[in-house]
């Protein structure tokens, strides 16, 4: 058994992160799960990552106040309801997963602790603010360059990105207050943040790189102020 030193206290930063909702067809069950990489990318830059259960709206901010978190993260997977077609399967979706999170988001927007959204994570932030998506091809299972906004000048991104996903937000689309950072070359947002909210997002998933890009955690590590 591996043992900490310093216990848990050696974590400078307590981090919430949700968890994609998955339904298992052999046990009727539905789980919360989340990739282990999380842990690994989160752990070596001195933050404590704390998986969030799926749990009714109406606990969030009693569970925000007793938590005590430093920050929260949206992860990836599950497609939102409201965006959904007939490329995406009923156990694809969770509409409980989509009340959760916002509602979740307006706890941390409250209490103005840093958001981090991670592709569905960054959808969802758009339409919280009024955004909108479409559905794209092409996109699930691939890489392409990342073109920084002219405006940027407070980030540094990875010259090129993973890309798991089929709800794009192009520029038009982009929700209120929300500042685009980088776009891909068909002018879908890849990176926002808010004007005056701590609040940021990225499409592509930092966790799924190993050895994890430098540019990724200092971004995180930026956001979270380690």
């Amino acid at each position: 058994m591996t043992v900490i030193k310093g216990g848990l206290s050696m974590f400078k930063k307590r981090i919430g992160i949700t968890q994609r909702v998955m339904k298992h067809p052999r046990y009727n069950e539905v789980m919360d799960c989340l990739d282990t990489n999380w842990a690994n990318l989160l752990t070596a830059m001195d933050m404590l990552p704390i998986p969030l259960p799926l749990m009714s709206p109406d606990f969030t901010l009693e569970m925000w106040k007793e938590l005590k978190l430093d920050g929260l993260i949206l992860s990836g997977g599950n497609t939102l309801v409201d965006f959904a077609d007939e490329t995406d399967t009923p156990e694809s979706l969770s509409p409980e997963r989509d009340a959760y999170e916002k509602a979740l988001l307006n706890a941390a927007i409250s209490t103005q602790i840093p958001v981090l959204g991670v592709c569905r994570g960054l959808q969802l932030i758009n339409v919280y603010f009024g955004g909108q998506l479409v559905k794209i091809k092409g996109h699930a299972g691939t890489r392409h360059p990342l073109i920084a906004e002219n405006n940027n000048a407070s980030f540094l991104f990875p010259s090129e990105v993973n890309s798991f996903h089929d709800c794009a937000v192009p520029r038009d689309n982009l929700g209120e207050n929300l500042i685009a950072l980088a776009h891909d070359a068909e002018d879908n947002i890849k990176a926002f943040c808010h004007t005056h909210h701590k609040v940021l997002a990225i499409m592509w998933h930092p966790e799924r790189e190993v050895p994890p890009f430098k540019s990724d955690c200092q971004l995180i590590k930026g956001h979270f102020g380690i």
